[in-house]
């Protein structure tokens, strides 16, 4: 196990071991600032409530008929509680984003505000561009490695290891494309 003296940890041990995922709430917003130069994008299905990889050869969700979106994942830090975590939005979120880079200049050090337009859990999210220069603190904070943290999570659900055509991992939305043809 690494080990030693004195306040400088070398950067290569400078590792995440534990990634906290944002999840914008019915109740509470996000202000944050955004720490990733440039999104990561996968494609995947959504399926008994939580997003799936899609492998696209031996897909068992392709398999069922399930349809595909583009899902977008940025590094963020709260500003309220200085926690760096990982938001994944739709296409219409980061869309948004994309479009006012040009306005501030790039996304990295961008400051938005995200809320769910209702209390519902299924509604859409609102972002809103603060246009006024944010906090300095967050510039030397790390950025997470959204590559990694989605392939830990997707390994911990058990993602990365369905097989094709096998039961899915859970049949309370499951949609028999056979049996409707």
């Amino acid at each position: 196990m690494p080990s030693g003296q004195g306040w400088d940890v070398p950067t290569d041990l400078k590792q995440w071991s534990v990634f906290h995922w944002y999840k914008i709430g019915p109740r509470q917003g996000l202000d944050c600032v955004i720490l990733s130069s440039e999104p990561l994008w996968y494609l995947g299905h959504y399926h008994d409530g939580r997003m799936w990889p899609c492998s696209k050869t031996d897909c068992p969700f392709c398999a069922e008929q399930i349809g595909t979106q583009v899902r977008w994942v940025f590094a963020v830090v709260s500003l309220s509680t200085r926690r760096v975590g990982l938001l994944e939005v739709s296409d219409s979120v980061a869309w948004m984003l994309r479009d006012w880079i040009p306005r501030f200049g790039a996304l990295r050090g961008m400051h938005v505000f995200f809320q769910r337009h209702s209390h519902s859990i299924k509604s859409r999210i609102e972002v809103e561009y603060i246009d006024e220069e944010s906090v300095a603190w967050w510039r030397d904070l790390p950025v997470p490695d959204a590559q990694e943290a989605l392939d830990r999570t997707w390994e911990k659900m058990g993602a990365v290891k369905l097989p094709a055509n096998s039961e899915l991992p859970s049949s309370r939305f499951r949609h028999d494309a056979r049996r409707a043809s």
